[in-house]
């Protein structure tokens, strides 16, 4: 059931998707605290090898080191070159590309080439930016803000579940990523909300949307929200996907879909045989980017058959997250064009009331922050 009975106030403005200073207040107050996965463990086979990325404005370098995660503002302390551009690689040193300035993984100064140059010199002050680095499962989260909660903090009653969930007996058999021309909002608003589904996923998820009410419910909570859907255990593809996971030997079903959002742009999905990972990040006020891990079942049983099964169940679910993505993606931009341009104030449906908790919870942290 839904929470609400009537239709909802729309609590953003325009100008919230299009305005240069709401973006570098979202950044500063939401963005810099929260947690953003951004690889896999299994990305990292030894050691010394690391990934570049862009997170939220900021170079980060994830590096593997000693069996775990280190990240870094990818900048030099002497002159600012970023210390790697590429986007993937390994070095057993940390050591920038144009000097050979060489750092420990505590982010210290360790070697200066001809430091007599630089006498007298302040090692401490010269040190890298690191950040905060974690795991929940296979997937590597940073945090950019010095302070904040913990990765189990954040994800609060879920943190068991996603460990679970994204690592054996399932594995990841899809990433993806992709640029929007849109706010950062449009595409999260898009994922929680179940009423474009019959217009926008007619062959993919459109069946979703006309599950009724009373087979669906909705959690709002102060830092997250939550659908579940009760699926229908005498249905003929619910029966499918118990067979499947059995002959895979995989864990009890739960025939349910559980879509989960960890405020502000983390989202989570939970079902037998498949389970997603997908972040949302800023780019500019106007633009965005998405980053998204799919994980099939593997099961337990390694026989040929369970390989072939593995396989096929892996290439479904890879066919049809691709297709819903695609589709989603077709009208992030004139939704945006829309909003730059509206007069309406807008209003929210109960079925779209997920939009109006993560529209409040957005009110509260940048009025409290």
């Amino acid at each position: 059931m839904f929470v609400h009975k009537e239709q909802l106030a729309y609590l953003l403005d325009p100008a919230d998707y299009v305005d240069p200073e709401v973006a570098r207040s979202e950044v500063e107050k939401l963005f810099l605290a929260a947690w953003h996965p951004v690889a896999l463990a299994s990305d990292f086979h030894a050691d010394g090898d690391y990934r570049s990325l862009d997170l939220c404005g900021r170079p980060v370098l994830l590096r593997r080191h000693e069996g775990r995660f280190l990240a870094y503002l990818n900048v030099c302390s002497h002159r600012h070159c970023q210390l790697t551009s590429r986007a993937q690689g390994h070095d057993p040193r940390l050591v920038c590309q144009y000097h050979g300035w060489e750092y420990g993984p505590d982010g210290k100064v360790a070697k200066v080439p001809d430091g007599g140059c630089f006498k007298p010199f302040d090692r401490e002050n010269a040190r890298l930016q690191c950040f905060t680095a974690d795991t929940c499962g296979e997937l590597v989260f940073v945090r950019l803000a010095p302070e904040g909660p913990t990765l189990a903090e954040y994800l609060g009653e879920f943190h068991a579940r996603v460990a679970a969930a994204f690592a054996m007996p399932y594995r990841c058999n899809w990433t993806y990523q992709r640029e929007f021309a849109c706010n950062w909002k449009i595409p999260v608003e898009n994922t929680v909300e179940t009423y474009h589904l019959p217009f926008i996923h007619p062959t993919t998820l459109g069946g979703f949307g006309m599950i009724p009410e009373e087979a669906q419910a909705h959690w709002l909570e102060d830092r997250s929200t939550t659908l579940v859907y009760a699926l229908d255990p005498t249905s003929e593809p619910v029966k499918k996907q118990r067979q499947v996971s059995r002959q895979l030997g995989g864990p009890p079903c739960h025939d349910q879909y559980v879509h989960h959002h960890v405020f502000p742009n983390l989202v989570f999905t939970f079902a037998d045989l498949f389970t997603y990972a997908q972040v949302y990040l800023p780019t500019g006020p106007t633009t965005s980017r998405t980053m998204a891990w799919m994980f099939s079942l593997e099961g337990e049983k390694r026989g040929p058959i369970a390989r072939i099964i593995a396989h096929m169940v892996a290439r479904h679910g890879v066919k049809a997250n691709s297709a819903i993505q695609r589709e989603d993606a077709s009208v992030f931009e004139a939704q945006q064009r829309g909003i730059a341009a509206t007069p309406f104030k807008g209003c929210i449906g109960t079925r779209e009331e997920r939009i109006w908790a993560f529209h409040s919870y957005l009110k509260r942290a940048l009025a409290s922050a």
